[in-house]
């Protein structure tokens, strides 16, 4: 855990002042603050304070119980970070209460991987940690993050020195083997998009691209495990955020035949635009809605509050796109099509699509993106929360997905029935 060091006897001074007015503004009763023994912590709200200076305020997070935390900063955009261990957001703390601040923008709170909560805040001007503490009030544990303003070479120099760190740790972090090393039917990795801290796109009553995609991902992958043709895999089984680059690096790492990454997209006051599309990667994006949303989808790292130029150097991202093998490309693009015609009157009008999506940049692994629909579209929207619905479609996807590999996979010899 990396927590600032106090600044003499004022810094403390400070943060008593600001603790303070946090107890005097945002009192809790007993009952709020109680949580069964032995649970995770629960984060129930995040306030703006104002400290006493104008380059003086803090970050204040209500949870059950004290755990262990981290914060960094990040730059393209600034944004502080903060991650709390063996903690979840109640829906309460998804946004900020209390007075807004000039220097704080938006803030987005999750699950970011199991058993870790993440907190991204935008930045409208640099600023930097200078101490973090919890206090106890009425049984509820409360972080007090002082920040201070400072300047953009203090807040970028900070910023090096983050980045360093997350780039050992990430060297130093193996990667777990695939659990059926043996077993050589071929295997389809299917990727619900978005998760944890980044909802994606939303329906009009609050319905998320994560939630959506997720329950249709699961359905699609127990209907491909009944058959037993095909293994399955997915990069995401609950509500939780992985990054572009880990998503393709696990797929890669299981030597996939097929990686199929779900999504559903939203567009603002075009109520009308409805259907899926499948895209394959592309230099050039099919049209302008291919373009936006390969850019919107490309942004999911920035989102959950991570680095994209480290992302890049960890995954793919590096590999040009003209690199790509042609055969790779040729086996995606047949994919694709063989989903559009098994969607049939499904699809948007434009079914079948191509832009420079990330997660669709691996060189040796035929990959496809679906966009399952619109959910600013009503009827769309009705068939994809409909769970009777994601079944159908999920049969759909399964027969085209599972043909494909089966037609295009070199046949081997059977693996041995592992032994209960």
């Amino acid at each position: 855990m990396r927590l600032s060091s106090p600044r003499l006897d004022l810094g403390a001074a400070l943060l008593a002042g600001l603790v303070l007015l946090v107890l005097a503004l945002f009192p809790v009763s007993v009952a709020e603050a109680q949580g069964p023994q032995g649970a995770p912590a629960v984060i129930r709200a995040i306030h703006p304070v104002e400290g006493q200076s104008p380059d003086l305020f803090a970050i204040v997070i209500d949870l059950s119980e004290e755990t262990t935390f981290r914060h960094e900063v990040l730059t393209g955009p600034d944004r502080l970070v903060i991650d709390l261990d063996r903690s979840f957001v109640a829906a309460s703390a998804q946004r900020m209460t209390g007075r807004s601040l000039p220097a704080i923008g938006a803030l987005r709170a999750g699950l970011f991987m199991a058993g870790q909560s993440r907190i991204v805040i935008d930045l409208a001007r640099p600023v930097l940690v200078e101490r973090a503490d919890f206090v106890r009030q009425a049984g509820v544990a409360r972080l007090v993050v002082q920040l201070r303003a400072t300047s953009a070479e203090a807040f970028m120099a900070q910023a090096r020195l983050d980045s360093a760190r997350r780039m050992t740790s990430r060297m130093a972090r193996p990667e777990p083997p695939p659990d059926d090393q043996g077993d050589t039917r071929p295997l389809v990795v299917i990727d619900p998009g978005h998760g944890g801290i980044d909802p994606g796109a939303s329906g009009a009553r609050g319905e998320t691209e994560k939630d959506i995609v997720l329950a249709i991902g699961l359905a699609l992958r127990d209907r491909l495990a009944r058959s037993g043709r095909v293994r399955v895999a997915m990069t995401r089984e609950d509500d939780r955020f992985v990054s572009l680059g880990e998503r393709v690096k696990f797929a890669r790492a299981r030597e996939a035949r097929l990686f199929v990454s779900l999504h559903a997209d939203s567009l603002a006051g075009e109520p009308d635009v409805r259907g899926a599309s499948v895209y394959t990667l592309s230099d050039r994006a099919t049209d302008a809605l291919a373009a936006r949303a390969a850019e919107k989808e490309n942004r999911a790292d920035l989102v959950a509050g991570l680095d994209a130029d480290e992302e890049a150097k960890g995954g793919i991202e590096p590999i040009l796109l003209d690199l790509a093998r042609r055969e790779t490309r040729a086996f995606g693009q047949l994919a694709a099509r063989q989903t559009v015609t098994a969607l049939g009157n499904r699809t948007h009008k434009t079914p079948l699509r191509g832009a420079g999506f990330r997660v669709l940049r691996a060189p040796d692994m035929p990959s496809i993106l679906i966009e399952l629909g619109y959910l600013s579209n009503p009827q769309d929207l009705r068939a994809l929360v409909d769970g009777n619905d994601q079944k159908s479609l999920a049969e759909t996807l399964a027969h085209a997905l599972e043909s494909f590999v089966l037609a295009t996979s070199t046949p081997e010899p059977a693996a041995a029935a592992p032994v209960p």
